[in-house]
């Protein structure tokens, strides 16, 4: 059961990294991924280092949590995946609902239920 978990918390990091990845070295690509429309440079700045940087860092939490049996970086990662969803309630409410947003609300989910039960099940002492 633990391996299975362990398997799951990294499938957890990959669309955080690819997407980070993307956002980052490749910015032209999420434009229409993420319904952004950069008017200069400061625009790509804040792609490549708000958004490629944050789910980069996520992707990277979530590793360092699981390398180092420290689920600390869980903690971390659920706050910020906690957060971006919290932010896309606020959205669905004031801004309208939009279907755009299922898959990214659907990896936050993914995310934060993966780091839990992680966590839950993990803490046992080392192996």
């Amino acid at each position: 059961m633990k391996n299975v978990i362990k398997i799951l918390v990294v499938i957890s990091s990959i669309p955080l990294f690819v997407l980070g990845v993307r956002a980052m070295f490749a910015p032209m690509t999420t434009f229409e991924l993420f319904d952004l429309d950069p008017r200069g440079v400061f625009g790509m700045n804040n792609i490549r280092a708000d958004l490629g940087g944050m789910l980069i860092a996520s992707a990277l939490m979530i590793l360092i949590g699981l390398w180092r049996q420290n689920h600390t970086w869980f903690f971390a990662t659920i706050l910020m995946m906690s957060t971006l969803l919290v932010g896309r309630i606020i959205s669905f409410i004031v801004d309208g609902w939009t279907s755009a947003a299922i898959p990214a609300v659907v990896v936050e989910i993914f995310v934060i239920g993966v780091l839990f039960l992680a966590n839950s099940k993990l803490t046992q002492t080392k192996e």
